[in-house]
């Protein structure tokens, strides 16, 4: 069995977080969003962002993403989450929002996702938002003691709409 490291992420993982993320959300959601959506997504431009942003520093049309962690298995960065203050204007009864939380499809279920959520989040009182219909993600939160709360949005920064379900605990 591989080691795996749970550690505070820093600008030198930018590229890694920005492949991670990239390759996720494409296995992620493959079925569940446009292909021409998934083809949006751009390593490069991302880890830019990611550069910036663990540098402390928000560029242009990004938003800040609290603290951030990754996950190593083998020298190899497999998944990340970041987390902070509620962004939402509603705050539910936590202050604390899980922002993302992403591992690579070969690492599901090895309890990778859960040492992130611990590091971003622990077990206090948190909210997040996810992708209606990710099932597997659904699950996997459900688990570890969110449920939804009602309250729903449509996401059409990606040409989308998509439609997210906020989840607490």
């Amino acid at each position: 069995m591989s080691e795996l490291l749970v550690r505070a992420a820093t600008p030198d993982d930018s590229r890694c977080i920005a492949h991670v993320h990239v390759q996720s959300w494409r296995e992620a959601h493959i079925d569940q969003v446009p292909e021409a959506l998934s083809e949006q997504l751009d390593v490069e431009l991302s880890a830019r962002r990611w550069a910036a942003r663990l540098r402390g520093e928000t560029p242009p049309g990004a938003e800040r993403l609290g603290d951030t962690w990754v996950a190593i298995v083998d020298g190899r960065v497999v998944g990340f989450s970041s987390a902070g203050p509620s962004r939402d204007a509603d705050r539910p009864e936590t202050d604390a929002e899980l922002y993302a939380l992403y591992v690579l499809a070969a690492h599901y279920g090895t309890g990778v996702g859960q040492a992130l959520l611990e590091a971003a989040v622990g077990d206090r009182p948190a909210s997040l938002w996810v992708l209606s219909g990710n099932d597997r993600a659904l699950a996997f939160y459900a688990k570890h003691g969110f449920a939804p709360d009602g309250a729903s949005r449509e996401d059409d920064r990606w040409g989308g709409p998509l439609r997210e379900l906020r989840l607490t605990r």
